[in-house]
């Protein structure tokens, strides 16, 4: 008679194991107290093959600094709180020193990043959005609401700007509470590259990308983009419907730009901000 041997292979463990194994390794059990655990309720498995499982992390130790008096940690806890309010950029070291400079404690880096767990901070890289002028803010929400109460979906609408891309890595990180106060405000314009390119509900026009001297955009170079990237595209999405929705800025809204969008039949969309 054949004699088989018994495969030592570890057979797929169900999901709902698998999630009481997670369940019990946030808990704190060890890999060696979740294998006895399971082998009570008769299921065979190892410690090894426990810690094969995908997902488990270990248990967090007991957060207790020893650099900071128990009877300061609450003022310490408020005032990092405060610091990354003001700043949201802030490095870790910048905290140890304003927090030394502010108490006369000298914090180390695990019990400032302890705190910003207790805060629930999380760590995104800035994102910069423009700044509205003062002016302008009023004008904008009026208008906003304006849109809202008449229903405008703006179905045959092309929203197009161009911008100037910086091509190298110049990110920081913060920490803050909500992802919308990751949000900075920066300049628009970077001198590197221009990039032109609009975006309807019908997809995203041509992008064109404009380098060098040609970047500095003026009436011409700007009708020349509308040809080179508009026109067609327009007409293929949209037939005749399509308006052109741009900001008016002094290439889009110079009477050689006007008279070229009579002659192309380019009908153009008027905002409250028009000039």
């Amino acid at each position: 008679a054949t004699k088989y041997r018994r495969s030592k292979a570890v057979l797929p463990i169900r999901k709902c194991i698998r999630d009481d194994i997670r369940g019990m390794r946030d808990d704190g059990m060890t890999y060696r107290q979740i294998a006895q655990d399971l082998r009570r309720r008769k299921h065979k498995i190892s410690a090894s093959t426990v810690r094969r499982i995908k997902g488990l992390r270990a248990p967090r130790r007991r957060y207790a600094p020893r650099s900071v008096p128990v009877a300061l940690h609450p003022t310490v806890k408020k005032l990092v709180d405060k610091l990354y309010e003001e700043e949201s950029t802030r490095t870790t070291n910048e905290i140890i020193e304003l927090v030394e400079e502010h108490t006369g404690v000298k914090v180390t880096r695990d019990v400032v990043a302890n705190i910003r767990e207790e805060l629930e901070l999380n760590q995104y890289r800035v994102r910069y959005g423009h700044t509205v002028r003062i002016v302008n803010q009023l004008i904008r929400m009026v208008y906003c609401e304006r849109m809202l109460d008449s229903g405008e979906q703006y179905l045959t609408h092309v929203f197009t700007d161009e911008t100037y891309i910086q091509l190298g890595k110049n990110s920081r990180t913060c920490f803050v509470k909500s992802r919308h106060d990751a949000t900075h405000p920066a300049p628009k314009h970077v001198p590197k590259i221009l990039l032109w390119g609009g975006i309807s509900v019908r997809g995203p026009s041509p992008i064109k990308i404009l380098r060098g001297k040609d970047s500095i955009v003026d009436s011409g170079k700007y009708q020349w983009i509308l040809h080179e990237s508009y026109l067609d595209w327009r007409w293929n999405s949209f037939g005749p419907s399509a308006t052109l929705v741009q900001e008016w800025a002094p290439a889009h809204s110079s009477n050689s730009t006007k008279l070229y969008f009579e002659r192309s039949a380019i009908q153009v969309f008027s905002s409250l901000t028009q000039k």
